[in-house]
């Protein structure tokens, strides 16, 4: 079940290193009954923890919509039911996300959906405070059935007063007195026999997670005290212990060690995904859904009829993993949906899509299954590729061999008379001068992505064109290959604005002095300003900044992508999705006046392009030098990569 680590974070000097079937022993925690026979071993506890309970409490709630993260079998878990009403089901996600959108008004949840929990254990020493039922969603439900799984929340009732460890106090407030806290978790899937269990879950009745902390005298910032994590299981009768099972709850405990690490507290946080750039456009139950689909529908073909040296899985579901999330995104944007939803309503003529375009289109897949999926627009590339000969000629009819050259690369050399080199590039480009309200889509576009909200807003400054942008290598305005410096940091002030300019101190201290706040300031430190700070990071950063720099909102997200260059740059999104939703409630088809300054954006656009293009020389040198490499782009050998970057 469990994903392997290579590092162990374990403390292999407690291991006896003996078979886990040797070392069991009746749990001491868990009182076996006449029904259930509660075990553990030496091996499966891990003493000497620094982490406070509400560390080991953050990672749980993380885990339980998370369990991809244990197993990679799984896609995820969700949310059927919570006790204290704080974990989300897909259906309040889902309605969340209509609200804000134009897609139509969800159903509410389905007889499946209403599981109702197993009984909780009356287990001595411990009080039941929390309920939660979710179901485990695998990545292959061919393969694997969906199941649910109930967990129950315990507290220990014997700490003989409250263990406030995550706080750190001045020396003469400290209580010489230890405290302690037990916190156990419980989980129980919903199954009647071990035949019934799917090969990701562990062939057990009941699996368990005891976190043991005693808070000691002396609390300071490296030790505020100590914890024990156990791991206790009942096991199905006379059923022996399996290496797979030994091996998946090893994998369990090294990898809950192993994040506690990692997780930081938020203020109020009671989520199980609390990263704010991962599914916070589009609920990930949609995305996901929707690739299986498209990946069991194209998938199987198009690795069948692959006809490129390169390896066709990650190209494929690396692509249908990005159709899924567009499909998703314009349904949220327009209100449209894929063909197979389709009817022949007036709402859906209303909100007609405006069309796309994919830039640097590379092999095309991308293309191909949004006209599949009956989404209308095209695509092109500086050089065709192979793989557009196995799709129909309806779409082939749709993958262009064209090279952009940026609008005012253009005007600047007519104006220098060198329009004839415009010519000569042995191929046909054009400027980026898309109808009104297309969609652009930039991934891995390379050359083009600092350029994609420059020519989203020129084409039609008075209503730019919504796009995404996925980065992946670094390239100036002029295509040469160059690293943005990273981002100014952020000041308190403007915590909204991720490309503000104000500087702020280099080591900032918490509001607070204790010593959670002190660790959450430096781990929130070390992961946005870390990421800024590599050149991806900065070249996200620098997409974003041009965005908003030529007054046009952007957000990004981090895309479920089999890619480390995963993530998203949006842009428009919520503009579009006000005009689209503007237009369906209109009682006439005419076009309202824009709320945009478009003479302002235009401005803008070209004061960005002078100013970045100033390190090349200026407008006209940095034009010949994109005009020479797109020469050399387009006469590139199939050893290109293949995207076209």
């Amino acid at each position: 079940m469990g994903k392997a680590r290579n590092k162990n974070p374990r403390n292999v000097a407690h291991l006896s290193g003996k078979p886990l079937a040797e070392t069991i022993k009746a749990s001491p925690a868990i009182v076996t009954t006449a029904q259930e026979k509660w075990v553990t071993s030496q091996d499966l506890t891990e003493p000497g923890l620094p982490y406070v309970p509400e560390v080991m409490h953050a990672l749980t709630l993380f885990l339980l919509g998370n369990i991809n993260v244990n197993s990679s079998h799984l896609f995820r878990a969700d949310i059927l039911y919570d006790s204290m009403g704080l974990l989300k089901t897909p259906q309040q996600r889902e309605h969340t996300f209509v609200q804000t959108g134009n897609a139509e008004a969800v159903a509410g949840p389905n007889v499946a959906d209403s599981v109702e929990p197993l009984p909780a254990r009356d287990i001595q020493g411990f009080t039941l405070t929390r309920t939660v039922v979710r179901r485990l969603i695998p990545r292959n439900p061919k393969l694997d059935r969906p199941m649910e799984q109930t967990c129950h929340f315990y507290e220990g009732i014997q700490a003989v007063q409250a263990c406030s460890c995550g706080d750190a106090t001045s020396s003469d407030e400290q209580s010489t007195d230890t405290s302690s806290r037990r916190d156990l978790i419980v989980y129980s899937p919903h199954i009647k026999s071990k035949e019934d269990t799917p090969y990701y879950h562990p062939l057990l009745q009941a699996l368990a997670y005891l976190y043991d902390y005693e808070c000691g005298s002396s609390v300071t910032e490296e030790k505020a005290g100590s914890g024990t994590l156990s791991l206790h299981f009942v096991p199905w009768p006379e059923e022996p212990i399996q290496n797979r099972l030994e091996r998946t709850l090893h994998i369990l405990l090294n990898n809950h060690i192993r994040l506690a690490g990692n997780t930081h507290l938020s203020e109020g946080q009671d989520e199980e995904d609390y990263n704010p750039n991962k599914d916070n456009i589009i609920p990930r139950h949609l995305v996901q859904d929707t690739y299986l689909r498209l990946k069991f529908k194209y998938a199987p073909d198009l690795c069948e009829r692959w006809v490129e040296s390169t390896d066709p899985g990650k190209h494929v579901f690396e692509d249908l993993a990005i159709t899924a999330f567009l499909i998703e995104l314009w349904r949220n944007m327009y209100g449209v949906v894929p063909a197979d939803e389709r009817s022949e309503d007036a709402q859906e003529k209303v909100r007609k899509f405006p069309g796309f375009v994919d830039m640097a289109c590379g092999n095309g897949l991308l293309v191909y299954v949004l006209l599949m999926e009956g989404y209308d627009g095209w695509g092109f590339d500086a050089r065709r590729r192979k793989t557009w000969s196995i799709f129909p000629e309806t779409v082939q009819e749709r993958l262009k061999e064209q090279i952009y050259i940026p609008r005012p690369f253009v005007d600047a050399m007519t104006a220098a008379g060198l329009e004839s080199e415009l010519h000569d590039l042995g191929v046909g480009f054009h400027s980026g001068m898309f109808p009104k309200d297309t969609f652009i889509i930039s991934n891995h576009a390379d050359e083009l992505t600092p350029w994609t909200p420059l020519m989203a807003a020129q084409a039609h400054p008075d209503s730019p064109s919504p796009f995404i942008a996925i980065p992946c290598c670094s390239h100036s305005l002029s295509g040469a290959r160059y690293r943005y410096p990273p981002p100014k940091a952020q000041s308190s002030s403007s915590a909204d604005d991720p490309q503000d300019g104000d500087e702020v101190e280099h080591d900032p201290q918490p509001a607070s002095g204790d010593l959670k706040a002190l660790r959450r300031a430096k781990q929130d430190a070390l992961s946005e300003t870390g990421f800024n700070k590599s050149m991806y990071g900065a070249l996200t950063a620098k997409t974003m900044s041009i965005t908003q720099e030529i007054g046009c909102e952007v957000e990004k997200t981090i895309l479920r992508i089999p890619s480390t260059r995963n993530m998203g740059v949006i842009g428009g999104r919520r503009a579009t999705t006000e005009k689209w939703r503007e237009r369906a409630e209109a009682t006439d088809s005419r076009d309202h006046t824009s709320k945009v300054d478009g003479e302002y954006i235009a401005d803008q656009v070209m004061e960005v392009v002078h100013r970045e293009c100033y390190r090349e020389g200026g407008l006209l040198a940095a034009a010949k030098i994109w005009v020479d490499r797109a020469k050399g782009l387009h006469q590139k050998s199939g050893k290109a990569k293949e995207r076209g970057h």
